[in-house]
């Protein structure tokens, strides 16, 4: 039941981003896991470090350690793009 709620919340989320701002669909997406977390560990962003500043490209849920996945994703991503920085950060507050 909880899955079929997360994943309803999800859909609302996607569809009512789809005539607002880039920057309002995402304060709603920081909004949710600031106050939602999935599974039992803390659910990460990873973010990427641009000339505009830190951008949220995803985020990590649903594992042993979202942690370590997270930071091994950025670790491939820096591998395959070097000039970028790609970091991660706590989704929950």
């Amino acid at each position: 039941m909880k899955t079929k709620l997360l994943c309803m919340a999800m859909f609302a989320i996607i569809l009512s981003g789809c005539s607002d701002s880039y920057e309002s669909q995402s304060a709603r997406v920081d909004k949710f896991f600031s106050k939602n977390k999935i599974g039992s560990g803390v659910d990460y962003f990873l973010v990427k470090q641009s000339f505009a500043g830190p951008e949220r490209v995803a985020v990590i849920y649903g594992f042993m350690s979202d942690s370590e996945f997270c930071n091994e994703v950025a670790a491939l991503y820096m591998t395959k793009y070097p000039r970028d920085r790609y970091f991660c950060e706590a989704a929950n507050r």
